[in-house]
């Protein structure tokens, strides 16, 4: 675990138990026959699926870290406004998709079209054939049980998720100010979507964050330890160092931990959302 900036946000009190019930979940079985299992497919469909395993992977499929030492992880976002991001904490595309029967079809912002086979959708596993440019992958997707039922409270939308494009040019103040709050804002609708699937672990791998999770505390990484890929959601380091100090300077405050809840992804949440309306 990176080292802390020390004393921020540390919850005073004894923490809560590690493990969060997931829900009850009645979808839970394998698309076979898709006309009578529509409704349950988007249902399932709708989240965040980070990348296990690829046969016949093309190079977006692969998972790696660049040069600049950023880690580029490969996944799929499916939002139910139908729009898709290939790539979320990787080289992102958006771009827009249509269910029909067991295949999903998709037109990517930049010009590229494929179809995926659904082979397999589980609560534990979802399995893709993807046909795209005469090649075809078969794509083994993890979960994330993870569930936003309300498209502009993804965090992945293009609104949503516009604060981590590296600007073209320097940024005065206010707009680095403005980009950070909506990164706490991008990670306040993240926690919620894990209560709102029941999900019992939380995934950050690959996402730019600057903060350190804990159940019952949040603490900020210091300059030396600052996550590269959050660096990079700016124009240069030293507008990164200042977005890092704007949020240092508003996350030492006081907030109202919610002591009598035990999921702690709620807790957190219900933070980031006062952190946000201080900014």
């Amino acid at each position: 675990m990176r080292k802390s900036f020390p004393l921020l946000l540390i919850f005073s009190v004894t923490f809560f138990c590690n493990c969060v019930m997931p829900s009850q979940n009645k979808n839970e079985k394998i698309v076979d026959s898709a006309p009578n299992v529509q409704r349950d497919t988007f249902h399932l469909l709708c989240q965040y699926w980070p990348l296990k395993d690829a046969d016949h992977p093309t190079p977006k499929d692969v998972s790696f870290t660049n040069d600049d030492g950023i880690d580029m992880e490969s996944g799929i976002v499916f939002i139910t406004d139908s729009s898709v991001l290939e790539n979320p904490a990787g080289e992102m595309t958006y771009g827009k998709f249509k269910l029909e029967g067991n295949t999903i079809h998709v037109n990517y912002d930049d010009g590229r079209k494929a179809d995926y086979t659904i082979k397999r959708l589980h609560k534990d596993e979802l399995i893709l054939k993807r046909d795209e440019n005469n090649h075809t992958s078969e794509l083994t997707y993890k979960p994330t049980n993870t569930s936003w039922p309300d498209a502009t409270k993804n965090p992945f939308s293009k609104e949503n998720y516009s604060w981590s494009r590296k600007p073209k040019n320097s940024e005065t103040d206010t707009q680095i100010k403005k980009r950070v709050k909506e990164s706490v804002l991008f990670y306040k609708y993240y926690f919620d979507g894990f209560v709102n699937g029941g999900a019992d672990n939380i995934v950050f791998k690959g996402l730019p964050d600057c903060l350190n999770w804990y159940q019952g505390g949040i603490t900020i990484q210091s300059e030396s330890k600052l996550d590269k890929k959050w660096a990079n959601c700016f124009y240069s380091t030293d507008e990164a160092y200042k977005g890092r100090q704007m949020l240092q300077d508003v996350i030492t405050q006081k907030y109202d931990w919610d002591v009598k809840e035990t999921n702690w992804f709620k807790q957190t949440a219900s933070v980031l959302q006062q952190i946000y309306n201080r900014m």
